[in-house]
């Protein structure tokens, strides 16, 4: 778990944990997507609907992950970023070819039958930093802070799962918290699948 002075503002925090997941060997990466896979294999059912994403720079790639969730005949649904706001919806992923370049950010999006984040079962969150307590730290756009503000109305429906994807490196001892931010509620590393919030270490 890395650690920081809390007093640090989020620019030089989001740098410091960029720097430490840029800086992780390719093999170790490799092993990582490849150990959630296997940690998320329980949750990876028949018929749910699941979020997912596609691995932008350093992060976590879910590949692994979601082709497993595919086979087991679970439905993958991927972000795709509106013309207007920020709220996301979710494309259904299928064997057609109906990939494109969102013409304003050029990350690869899909072009499928799409819902809102309320109707999946689970959704694997990309973030930058999350602490023990399930709040993240994303990449300042906020995109999944929009897309996921009705968690806060109706924290207890459970739905869908949140489920935080990092490489350990990336778990600090706290985030910088905003009236907004929705606790996750779980984190998935390679070093396992936890119910968060977390124990404090020690304890």
């Amino acid at each position: 778990m890395a650690s920081f002075d809390p007093a640090i503002d989020k620019p030089a925090l989001r740098r410091q944990l960029r720097r430490a997941r840029m800086a992780l060997p390719a093999a170790c990466r490799a092993a990582a997507a490849r150990a959630i896979a296997r940690h998320a294999s329980r949750l990876l059912k028949r018929g749910k609907r699941i979020g997912g994403y596609l691995a932008a720079g350093s992060e976590l790639d879910l590949a692994e992950l979601m082709n497993a969730a595919l086979w087991r005949g679970a439905k993958i649904y991927l972000p795709q970023i509106p013309r207007r706001g920020r709220r996301l919806w979710f494309t259904r992923l299928d064997a057609a070819d109906r990939w494109y370049l969102h013409p304003r950010y050029r990350i690869l999006e899909y072009a499928g039958a799409r819902l809102r984040a309320e109707r999946l079962d689970l959704l694997f969150v990309p973030l930058l930093g999350v602490d023990r307590d399930g709040y993240r730290m994303g990449q300042g756009g906020g995109f999944y802070d929009s897309t996921l503000a009705f968690r806060r109305r109706h924290a207890l429906s459970g739905k869908p799962l949140l489920v935080g994807v990092a490489f350990d490196c990336q778990l600090v001892d706290a985030v910088p918290r905003e009236a907004w931010d929705v606790r996750l509620d779980w984190l998935l590393t390679e070093s396992g699948l936890r119910r968060l919030p977390l124990p404090k270490e020690g304890a």
